[in-house]
């Protein structure tokens, strides 16, 4: 059963690089928004009962896309949420699509230096754990740019600006969006 809410403010899938604020944002969002929220890390990490650090350590980074896969496939057609994915989620085609399915995609950016630095504040990013992290930062983000360029309905800057406001913005921006059609 729909309500009426869920039709008003439709799901928004937050896409961006490592650091972007995904989570935290969307987050934020949920709260504006009454819809749940949901990030696929943890549904990966709860759907195998181990970190996202162990998985990759078990299976390397195909495994951990195998799940994530899933994970996003079993979402669509689900109302009133939030979604945070995984950085390189978009790197699948079939992920494209169900993002697509699930609902307004928006593509959260900033500049690699902020990225950069959000992103190492912990080591809990497993693609950074190499001999030269800035290296392994910067080929990852020109790689996957374009495609997070090609993926969104639209992108939104962050640089500069707090949670709040860009959640904020990222809602004003989907409900223009949403009322052009």
């Amino acid at each position: 059963m729909s309500c009426e809410n869920d039709r008003v403010l439709p799901n928004i899938v937050l896409i961006g690089f490592m650091g972007c604020g995904k989570s935290s944002v969307g987050r934020r969002l949920a709260a504006l928004t009454g819809h749940r929220f949901v990030d696929t890390d943890e549904l990966v990490a709860q759907s195998e009962g181990c970190s996202i650090p162990e998985i990759f350590a078990r299976g390397g980074e195909e495994a951990f896309r195998d799940i994530e896969e899933k994970v996003l496939a079993d979402l669509v057609g689900v109302a009133g949420i939030i979604l945070a994915t995984g950085g390189g989620a978009i790197l699948r085609e079939a992920n494209r699509e169900a993002m697509k399915k699930i609902g307004t995609v928006a593509w959260l950016d900033a500049d690699p230096d902020s990225l950069f630095e959000r992103a190492t504040r912990s080591n809990r990013r497993p693609l950074l754990q190499t001999e030269n992290p800035q290296k392994t930062f910067d080929d990852l983000l020109a790689l996957r740019r374009p495609i997070y360029e090609a993926a969104a309905d639209f992108r939104f800057d962050s640089t500069g600006l707090d949670h709040d406001e860009v959640a904020r913005n990222i809602l004003d921006q989907t409900m223009r969006l949403r009322a052009r059609f």
